[in-house]
């Protein structure tokens, strides 16, 4: 199963990680959309897992790879995808 996961990570989006963003966007089907402002950023990303759990995990180990130094982020309720 597929699901929207929305990860908000303690970062300003500026424009310089906007241009990231959008080329993280570009190549990485996994990052649906993106939001934020000078004190944060809201990463949706399409994630597979078998339960809520697993989505969870699989979002984290995601926005690891795309934020590597981040350790405080906020997720939401994961979301199927239809």
């Amino acid at each position: 199963m597929h699901y929207e996961v929305d990860v908000v990570v303690r970062h300003p989006l500026d424009e310089r990680t906007r241009r990231f963003l959008t080329d993280v966007q570009r190549s990485a089907n996994q990052v649906v959309r993106f939001r934020g402002d000078e004190r944060s950023v809201c990463v949706t990303v399409e994630v597979a897992g078998q339960c809520r759990d697993d989505a969870i995990r699989a979002a984290a180990r995601q926005i690891a790879r795309i934020f590597p130094a981040s350790q405080d982020e906020k997720y939401s309720e994961p979301h199927p995808v239809r």
